[in-house]
């Protein structure tokens, strides 16, 4: 993608977006395969990531950066970093490791296990040893929002109450709203601004996650997905059994979004083929 510089004498531009393979670019590369559009159309609207380019994203999808984010919205924050946790965390429970610690639900979606369990003495050490970190200690043993960290899925899973968690991102928000924020989290709109626009790798960060915008939904509907969602969570659904959840989900978002078919289609497409396309 080639700009000139300043935008006095911007006229319209191609792009391209990054293709699946190399032979894949130079077939479209031969082609000319370019999309023109205005240097306004690449460039986020969002209000706390001025200027970042994003190419070849729906302007209905684009327009959703109007709404506020989860950061401003809730806190969204990292937890404990040991240094190495095969010295303070315990796969089983046992004593002096009773308290839950939660770090990277991975493709797990609404109910997630533990990874394990942290040292009772886990304040002890942070203020002892040099490389263990415990930021954020209010939020401990709170319940909340906690989402994967690595692999190209992103998911959000409860965070029950009593409960450590690690340097993933997790949200902390008024009782009433976590369910029906897991349920949203868990769309495949929110995959698709995830892995499309905010960070195309198999990692995602805090301050990623927190650039998410959150949708206005009506009291009913936050109810709808509430119910999905806490169902989901009582039945431990495991990742495959969850689909037909977050299609109920999807429905629910695009309707109240009013997202035009074709889009709907792009973003079930992205979400649904992730390994090849981010």
């Amino acid at each position: 993608m080639i700009l000139q510089k300043g935008k006095q004498y911007q006229k319209k531009i191609n792009v391209l977006n990054r293709p699946k393979n190399k032979q894949e670019l130079q077939i479209q590369l031969r082609n000319s395969s370019f999309i023109e559009c205005e240097i306004s159309d690449i460039v986020s609207q969002s209000s706390v990531d001025d200027f970042k380019f994003v190419v070849d994203i729906p302007s209905e999808i684009q327009l959703l950066f109007r709404y506020q984010t989860i950061g401003e919205l809730f806190k969204c924050i990292t937890g404990i970093s040991t240094g190495k946790d095969a010295l303070y965390i315990s796969k089983d429970k046992k004593e002096g490791f009773e308290i839950p610690f939660y770090k990277n639900p991975g493709s797990r979606k609404f109910y997630t296990q533990q990874d394990g369990y942290i040292t009772n003495d886990y304040l002890k050490y942070d203020s002892q040893v040099k490389n263990f970190m415990v930021r954020n200690k209010k939020y401990m043993l709170k319940e909340g929002v906690t989402c994967s960290s690595m692999g190209v899925n992103f998911s959000a899973c409860y965070l029950p109450e009593g409960s450590t968690f690690g340097v993933n991102a997790n949200i902390f928000c008024e009782k009433e709203d976590i369910w029906w924020l897991i349920a949203y989290l868990n769309s495949s709109l929110v995959s698709y601004i995830v892995r499309a626009i905010l960070c195309r790798s198999n990692m995602i960060t805090s301050g990623y996650v927190s650039k998410i915008p959150v949708v206005s939904f009506s009291q009913e509907v936050k109810q709808v997905l509430h119910k999905l969602s806490k169902d989901a969570y009582n039945n431990k659904l495991t990742p495959k059994e969850s689909l037909l959840i977050v299609n109920e989900i999807d429905t629910i978002v695009f309707n109240e979004l009013k997202i035009p078919l074709v889009v709907q289609e792009e973003i079930m497409n992205f979400s649904s083929n992730l390994q090849s396309r981010v």
